[in-house]
């Protein structure tokens, strides 16, 4: 994972030259969409730091489009919680809010593990390889300390188990919600015993789905969830 981007003292503006390569944009697919999803990957991996000014011209320069799709992008990242936007001093990366990422874990909690049994009932033989693809991901990604694959493929593994419950809105709840949650378990992952645990965890899951064991599933990731909580308010706490 690229290291963390400190701010110039000589310039209080951050160089979006110091970002992620950015990705090509894709025909089809709504441009400031695209842009949120790379403003916030770099935010939520701490390759951006809290206080860093973002430049709305120099990112759509990067991108080679106008500055509405970069502006649309940037107010949903602040409705989200991760940049703040002030009249004066302009567009800043938000730190990292206590009481939003207890609210995601509040959201998640009442409803992935309601999701997880409806899934017992309806997943498909394909989505459970799909499943067993992504835990596998995760495992690859530990002894690399590939931070940002394992989370990728973690968040994969809850968006796939969602969909199969048939309410694939829910993920899009569950995302909105999520952004200063991911920053604190992008740091969490540092905890090889935590991440060995919810592989594991992972695993026991996709059994449950297979013998069609709803109210096992759902147990299953609300202890899952829990146990990852736990880590994430002693992160919190340091």
């Amino acid at each position: 994972m690229s290291s963390p981007v400190r701010m110039n003292k000589s310039d209080p503006l951050s160089r979006t030259d110091t970002w992620p390569e950015s990705p090509e944009l894709q025909s089809g697919v709504v441009l400031s969409e695209q842009i949120y999803g790379y403003v916030r990957s770099a935010i939520v991996a701490g390759i951006v730091e809290p206080g860093m000014s973002v430049l709305e011209p120099d990112l759509a320069k990067r991108f080679g489009v106008s500055r509405t799709p970069v502006r649309e992008a940037l107010l949903r990242l602040r409705d989200d919680g991760l940049v703040i936007i002030k009249r004066q001093s302009g567009i800043i990366i938000a730190p990292i809010d206590k009481n939003r990422v207890e609210e995601a874990m509040i959201v998640r909690e009442a409803l992935e593990p309601r999701m997880a049994a409806m899934a017992a009932e309806r997943i498909s033989q394909r989505t459970v390889l799909d499943l067993e693809f992504e835990t596998d991901r995760m495992s690859a990604a530990i002894e690399p300390h590939d931070h940002r694959a394992f989370i990728e493929a973690d968040n994969m593994f809850h968006r796939l188990l969602i969909n199969a419950s048939g309410f694939m809105h829910i993920v899009q709840i569950t995302e909105q919600v999520s952004g200063q949650l991911d920053r604190i378990r992008y740091l969490s992952v540092a905890e090889p015993i935590r991440a060995a645990a919810a592989i594991q965890e992972h695993r026991t899951l996709i059994k449950h789905l297979q013998d069609g064991d709803a109210a096992a599933c759902e147990q299953m990731v609300r202890q899952h969830l829990q146990e990852s909580w736990v880590l994430i308010r002693e992160l919190l706490d340091r």
